[in-house]
């Protein structure tokens, strides 16, 4: 083996942080160490993998394949050292995954819950959107995570984890909130503050419409749940969001739900993980804590 552990966590460093500076403060070397192990890989598999551009570091074709590779032999050797460390089951570090209205409203009490049963575990969480954590999980870079619906990606292990529910709404004193259902006319004539492209939301509530609807009138576009809500709540569009991020807005009285029965809004959360990825010791015992978690009562329309 021409290239060493050590190595591949420089340069994993380098890809997630962008530069051998940052790479060397976040990993306490220095600048010199980081730019020598980079050298030193390149010269160990006989080939760049990054191009130099007036100064700066360029991830190549070859780097952009060993990225995974990379980050899944680290994932393991980490098993094999927590294997050995006669405390397999309460140290190592665990990388997980939510999607926006997961990592905001729904998995923190089960995160906060986890961490303060097993305090050695250190735990990195990530929030992106649907589409941003199944890349993240298919290039090594989490080893579990949440999304609002599957994952069509042959790589990808899904496993059914809550059911949830989307609602339109608006704020208070919009006008079609005196309305006892709201026309697909009403939705069609509106304005809408909606989530961006990849997000596990906008794929529902799009499927949902029906053939012929039209394109809606989008005035803006955020993967910020918080900016939506305030958003339409000053404003006279509409928005299309998880009950689980709406409901002390709705009980505070500043929003409010629009009912449209005939949109088939219901979705199910998944767990998803690499089909690749061996189950470690330290992920059987998030699993297993998963499957026995009781979370507060589940939102529900009224």
């Amino acid at each position: 083996m021409n290239f060493t552990l050590k190595q591949l966590q420089i340069f994993t460093a380098v890809v997630k942080s962008g530069s051998t500076l940052a790479a060397s403060e976040a990993l306490n070397i220095s600048q010199p160490a980081v730019s020598l192990a980079i050298s030193e890989l390149e010269s160990g598999l006989g080939t760049p993998i990054f191009d130099r551009w007036k100064k700066r570091m360029i991830l190549n074709e070859r780097g952009r394949a060993l990225v995974p590779a990379a980050r899944l032999l680290l994932a393991n050797a980490e098993e094999v050292d927590i294997l050995f460390s006669g405390s397999q089951r309460f140290l190592g570090n665990l990388r997980i995954g939510a999607s926006a209205t997961l990592a905001g409203y729904v998995v923190p009490e089960l995160i906060a819950d986890f961490a303060a049963e097993h305090p050695a575990i250190k735990i990195d969480v990530v929030c992106s959107n649907k589409s941003g954590i199944i890349s993240k999980i298919e290039d090594w870079e989490l080893d579990i995570g949440f999304i609002a619906g599957r994952s069509s990606s042959q790589n990808i292990y899904n496993r059914p984890y809550l059911t949830d529910e989307l609602c339109i709404f608006a704020s208070s004193s919009h006008p079609l909130t005196n309305k006892e259902t709201v026309t697909m006319e009403d939705l069609a004539q509106s304005s809408w503050i909606m989530r961006e492209g990849g997000s596990g939301t906008k794929e529902v509530f799009m499927n949902s419409l029906p053939f012929g609807m039209g394109q809606l009138n989008v005035t803006m576009v955020s993967d910020n749940l918080e900016l939506i809500k305030c958003a339409v709540a000053q404003s006279a569009s509409l928005g299309c969001v998880s009950l689980n991020a709406l409901s002390k807005d709705v009980n505070s009285g500043h929003l409010k739900i629009l009912h449209t029965p005939y949109l088939n809004l219901k979705r199910e959360y998944y767990i998803i993980m690499h089909k690749q990825r061996r189950k470690s010791s330290l992920l059987n015992v998030f699993i297993d804590f998963i499957d026995n978690f009781i979370p507060q009562k589940q939102q529900t329309l009224p």
